[in-house]
């Protein structure tokens, strides 16, 4: 319940019926896909570091205590300024990988 991704590391902290909470670790300089859900929401807390939230094209500064909430079928990213930690909850019926929405630009 642990992987490495181009821009960090993940793992799975707890996984209940209609949520699963992750700890995303992205390290400075990089950044997710920009990508949306279409069968949940998200809510992710900054625990530390710095970076830049882009949401619907909107950009946003982000620090320690930050919390977003990314309501199903918008898109979104997060670059690291600094090495940056965020807890993420998904929230829906249907968790899945396979419900990631990548926009290529």
């Amino acid at each position: 319940m642990f992987a490495e991704k181009s821009w960090g590391s993940y793992r799975v902290l707890d996984v209940l019926p209609g949520s699963l909470t992750i700890k995303a670790s992205l390290t400075a300089g990089n950044a997710m896909n920009y990508h949306s859900h279409s069968r949940r929401d998200e809510v992710w807390t900054v625990a530390s570091g710095e970076g830049t939230a882009i949401i619907d094209g909107a950009e946003r500064s982000v620090g320690p205590g930050d919390v977003i909430s990314l309501p199903k079928g918008c898109f979104h990213t997060v670059k690291a300024i600094t090495d940056l930690c965020i807890i993420e909850v998904q929230i829906g019926e249907d968790i899945s990988v396979e419900d990631k929405i990548v926009k290529v630009n």
